[in-house]
């Protein structure tokens, strides 16, 4: 698990199980690189466990490499590594859910997040995370984003702090090309976003939370703290929650304000 103490488990054994069934193939990792379409640093990465390998890379491997369904195996695995554990269970329902809405008092959203702009969140986290695993939380970060463009295609819903869109995590320059393509996802259908102006007051001060509608109907709230995160499902707590989140989303500016507002930060007035 990245970015709660140590390394998964299931990925030690997928990079284990994918060297030996390289080597058993008699091939290089130069060799397995170029028939996948890595360069050898890559395989080196993946078999050292510094690197997670997507759902398509592990299904042809298991093929060229004869391995016989045992690296497909891993794939349920190698999707929850990518997170830390406590946050796990927000991602698999995202995949799911109908209905997704938010309240982010803090930064852009993960799920609107640019590469660059990503990169400089998690890059501020102390104690600091080394280079790899900065690299995997931006990778796991920018594949959460494939929801908002399924077929599917979900409503998501944001409500976001004037504050938390204001600062230039990464730079001016970082910042202005996150606007703009916070500016893109809004042009989805499925997509919206309100801002809460700064001089409003309002029900959200306990922080962050997102409410999640399951094909079911049934509604669970994820909240996450400095160190851990927790999944709510009591219906009356949920209940408490949605009522929250409702009257939050009274008080921010309307859909047509916070465009132009985002519009105005994105150097587009």
């Amino acid at each position: 698990m990245f970015g709660d103490g140590g390394e998964s488990v299931a990925l030690r054994v997928f990079a284990g199980q994918l060297k030996l069934f390289r080597e058993s193939a008699d091939l290089s990792r130069e060799e397995l690189g170029q028939k996948l379409g890595y360069a050898s640093h890559t395989i080196k990465a993946y078999e050292l466990g510094q690197r997670i390998p997507d759902a398509t890379t592990v299904e042809q491997a298991d093929e060229l490499l004869g391995a016989k369904g045992v690296l497909k195996a891993a794939i349920p695995l190698l999707d929850e590594a990518r997170y830390p554990k406590f946050f796990r269970d927000l991602p698999k329902l995202e995949r799911k859910c109908v209905r997704r809405c938010s309240y982010d008092p803090h930064c852009v959203p993960g799920l609107l997040q640019t590469e660059a702009y990503a990169r400089a969140v998690i890059g501020w986290r102390i104690p600091a995370f080394v280079e790899d695993e900065v690299a995997r939380l931006v990778e796991a970060r920018v594949d959460r984003q494939a929801m908002l463009t399924r077929d599917d295609r979900p409503a998501v819903h944001f409500v976001v702090e004037q504050s938390a869109l204001e600062r230039p995590m990464g730079g001016r320059k970082v910042h202005r090309e996150q606007m703009e393509k916070v500016l893109e996802w809004l042009q989805l259908r499925n997509v919206s976003l309100q801002v809460m102006p700064t001089r409003a007051e309002h029900p959200g001060l306990d922080g962050a939370m997102t409410l999640l509608e399951t094909s079911e109907q049934r509604t669970l709230v994820y909240v996450e703290g400095q160190i851990n995160g927790q999944l709510v499902s009591d219906r009356e707590r949920v209940s408490c929650m949605a009522q929250r989140y409702d009257m939050i989303r009274s008080q921010a500016l309307s859909i047509t304000e916070s465009v132009q507002f985002i519009e105005e930060l994105a150097g587009k007035e």
